[in-house]
């Protein structure tokens, strides 16, 4: 595991010891940031469910301006901090440890809005639709961003009756990448 591009580009990436985390292929992450590269300068990035920090280090790499990473798991957080020091992006990385859900209520308290949100929960959870709904509610999507869901390929995901609708979906394999944005435009989050 590595970061693809960028200013760390190459830098090699500890991994969780064991079956607790499912570290994103390379192939996927360059393609799906290859697919936003648009809106990631200068953009302010939430990784939710974090694992080993890579998607976030890609984010700042490729030049976010700052990530949020959110996880709960003791070795996870140990991986993400060892990893966040290794590509020396302590700056502009903020690690966040707790429930996911209560740090994403916290973080709207906060007012705190990103443009592009990652969500990779554990595929066999069923969280989806419940972190959608939590970042309605938190109002922690920004105007004119994007949350972008990474899933097993036959994942059945739902966003009727919310504040979101799937603009694209693309698969890699036996992942799939569901992009979403806001139903009603850039006031939905204003």
């Amino acid at each position: 595991m590595r970061v693809i591009a960028g200013q760390n580009r190459g830098r090699k990436l500890k991994s969780v010891q064991g079956m607790k985390t499912r570290p994103t292929a390379d192939r996927v992450k360059e393609a799906v940031f290859s697919s936003v590269d648009g809106l990631l300068f200068g953009s302010r990035f939430l990784d939710v469910f974090s694992g080993t920090g890579s998607i976030a280090l890609e984010a700042v790499s490729r030049g976010a301006a700052e990530a949020v990473l959110l996880e709960k798991d003791h070795d996870a957080l140990q991986v993400i901090a060892y990893n966040v020091a290794a590509c020396k992006q302590e700056a502009r990385c903020r690690i966040l440890r707790g429930d996911s859900f209560a740090l994403l209520s916290a973080l709207g308290r906060q007012g705190r809005q990103f443009d592009l949100i990652y969500v990779d929960p554990p595929y066999a959870g069923g969280l989806y639709e419940k972190v959608l709904n939590q970042l309605a509610v938190s109002h922690l999507l920004a105007p004119g961003g994007m949350i972008l869901l990474e899933c097993a390929k036959n994942t059945s995901l739902s966003v009727e009756n919310s504040i979101y609708f799937i603009y694209k979906e693309k698969c890699y394999g036996d992942t799939r990448i569901v992009y979403v944005k806001h139903k009603f435009g850039e006031e939905a989050a204003e």
